[in-house]
Order: structure tokens, then sequence, then C-alpha cells
């Protein structure tokens, strides 16, 4: 895969790449971490399908009844995230030191924009398949692929046309009209500066590293293609197959599959990204592997000051 074209030039050689100066590798985060992810699965994934047949096989209750009571159980857990990730973004007191690098008081990051884009994705076939009388399980049965399409679409996009789409408005600490990277970088980027803590901290870190490092920018492009090409692909095989099989299979193929998908996929790119980020510590010296790329991000007075500190301390502990 060849890289971005692009201005690049030769940047320091320190004895190893800038450090993101942030890990999940201790207690609390990774206990976070799992709790999250095994709640949204029971949530989004084990539940709709224990109610669905327990309701249809045990309690022989007509389908409009069986999906209204699915749809007012799920999502509950979600909005809760969504609501407590907008009151650290731009409500508490720390929000300025979380929001996008140049971003206004409450200009939104671009997860933000994404999440809310994917729970529309997904509650607009589960509320209109249980509104229908009789309800329709074929509609309900899209909610996780169409969920799946609104996440992986601009992933795809943005991979195949690194820093080529312009926009006119802000994407994260990207400003208008500048090319956008692929969209893994600003969901990491976002992520972990607003749900992990990191800050406008680790904003400055991952803008210095994925500028210095050609395989960062790699790996970036990779996860993102193949995340989105993967996801669009396999989103609508689901939903092919969701409305031309019988309810029972089909229900549980568009509930159960995207799962599948979701933790094969994160187990690759945990064990690929890990080679990668070795390979990029081993090969560091090479003048090809630490190549700048600028992003052209726009920054306030303090957020300079604050990628200032992230490169002394990069200088102090090479």
């Amino acid at each position: 895969m060849s890289d971005f074209s692009g201005p690049s030039v030769d940047t320091y050689n320190p004895s190893r790449p800038p450090p993101l100066n942030y890990t999940l590798k201790c207690k609390g985060r990774e206990v976070a971490i799992i709790v999250f992810f095994t709640i949204l699965f029971f949530e989004a994934g084990i539940l709709p399908l224990i109610l669905f047949y327990s309701i249809r096989w045990g309690a022989h209750l007509d389908n409009t009844k069986n999906l209204a009571i699915i749809t007012s159980l799920v999502g509950t857990y979600s909005g809760y995230k969504i609501a407590r990730r907008s009151w650290y973004l731009f409500v508490c007191d720390s929000s300025h030191q979380r929001r996008p690098l140049g971003a206004s008081r409450f200009g939104p990051d671009a997860f933000t924009i994404q999440i809310t884009l994917g729970m529309f994705g997904f509650f607009t076939p589960l509320v209109i398949g249980s509104s229908l009388n009789p309800g329709s399980v074929h509609t309900v049965a899209m909610s996780l692929s169409c969920l799946m399409i609104c996440f992986c679409v601009p992933l795809l996009i943005t991979a195949l046309w690194p820093h080529k789409l312009k926009v006119p408005f802000r994407v994260s600490s990207m400003p208008p009209y500048t090319g956008l990277p692929p969209a893994v970088y600003t969901m990491v980027e976002d992520i972990i500066a607003v749900d992990g803590g990191g800050c406008v901290e680790f904003r400055q870190a991952w803008r210095i590293r994925y500028e210095h490092s050609a395989i960062m920018r790699r790996i970036v492009r990779a996860t993102s293609l193949w995340w989105g090409a993967s996801g669009t692909v396999l989103a609508g095989g689901f939903i092919a197959v969701a409305w031309t099989t019988p309810d029972d299979i089909g229900y549980g193929i568009g509930w159960g599959l995207p799962w599948l998908w979701a933790m094969v996929s994160a187990s690759v790119t945990v064990w690929w990204v890990s080679r990668e980020l070795r390979r990029e510590r081993e090969t560091w010296a090479d003048p090809d592997v630490h190549k700048v790329f600028n992003l052209h991000i726009t920054q306030t007075v303090n957020e300079e000051k604050v990628a200032e500190e992230v490169n002394a301390y990069n200088d102090r502990n090479v």
C-alpha cells in the first residue's frame, strides 16, 4: 500500500518513535473497557436474541408485542454512555481539555457526529419495525447492519482517498477544507481524548506520532480500509439475508453475525497493529520510516504550548 502524496521531508531521528504517553494496560482502564463492552454486548447482542426467541417460542406473543418489548429495553446503556460523553466534551469544568484542537466550546468532535449517525441508523429500523402492525421482524433485523453501514462507509471512503477529501466544516481537530485523514485517526483521537481521559495532551501526542511516522500512517489507513470495506460489504449481505429468509433465521443472523464480525475483526486488528508497532520500533532508524506529513492543524496559543511540552518531553526521554 503506497503512502499518501503530499509534502514529506526528513524529520528528527530519535532512537524511538514519539511516544503517545498513554496506555490501556493499567487495571482501571482495562476493567472499564471490559465492563463497557460486556454490557454493550449483552444489551445489543444477547438480550435481543434471548427476548425474541423466548417470547416467540415460550410466551407465544405476536411479533408486534414481541418487538415492542425488545425496542423498549435496547439502547438504555448506550444512551447513558453518549450522554456521559457529551457531558465530558461540552459541560464539565475540564471540557476545554478534552475538545478537539482549535475547536470552539460547543464544537462536536467527529466521533460525536459519527455515533449520532450510527444511533440514528440503528434505531430507525428498530422503531419502524416494532411500530408496524403486524411488527416487521425483517426490518428490526436490519438494525445492527444499518449501524455498521453508518460507521464503516466513512472509514472506507477516507481510506480510499486519504488526505484528498475536503469538507466545509471542522472534523475533530481538522480545520475546514483540510484533507481528511483516514477516519480511524479521528476515532482514536476522540475516543481516547474524551472517553479515555487523554485530553489535549493525547491529541497533541497522537498528531505528532502520525505526522512523524510513515508506519503509523500505514496502520491507520490499513485498519480504516479493512473495517470500512469488510463492514460495508457484510452489512449489505446481512440485510439481504434478513429479507430473504424466514423470521427466525433472519433475526438471528441480523443480531448475531455483526457481533461475530466485530469480534473477529477486533482480534485480527489487535494482532496486526501490535506486530506493526513492533516493526516501527525496530526499523525507526530507517529514514523512510520517520518522514513528516503535515496535517495542517490550526491551534490556539495554549494548545501550541501543550505541543511544545509534549515535544520537550519526547526530547528528554529519547
